[in-house]
């Protein structure tokens, strides 16, 4: 379950940044939801279907659907692109997001996102320091 919380968690964020887009993304993705609009609005809300689509072990495979539909028009929209961030630690010129779990942390108070090996670096210099 915790990779599905996960997964969740990455489409909320990406229906943050689809939500606000003026393309048609938006739809096609309510759409590929099959109308459970909830799933990029709450990542802790759960239907029936979720739980029928948990138990015939095909709900992890919709989620990744899901979210490579949604990270794909991020990376190649303009206007969602421009809602990225820069790591303020090593200043890369790479555009990062917040769902990009498995590489980016985002700090809690300031929700800026930097790279995870940028923050672990940081942090250990600055208990040592």
């Amino acid at each position: 379950m915790h990779l599905i919380g996960r997964s969740r968690e990455q489409l909320k964020l990406l229906g943050d940044y689809l939500g606000l887009c003026r393309s048609g993304a938006p739809k096609e993705l309510s759409k590929r939801l099959n109308h459970r609009n909830y799933l990029s609005e709450s990542p802790h809300r759960f239907s029936v279907a979720d739980l029928q689509q948990i138990a015939d072990r095909v709900y992890e495979g919709f989620l990744k659907a899901l979210i490579e539909f949604a990270s794909q028009h991020v990376y190649h929209c303009d206007l969602c692109t421009q809602r990225g961030f820069i790591c303020q630690i090593c200043q890369h010129h790479d555009i990062i997001f917040p769902f990009e779990s498995d590489t980016t942390v985002r700090c809690a108070e300031c929700k800026t996102v930097f790279h995870q090996s940028c923050q672990a670096v940081y942090q250990e210099q600055n208990v040592f320091a």
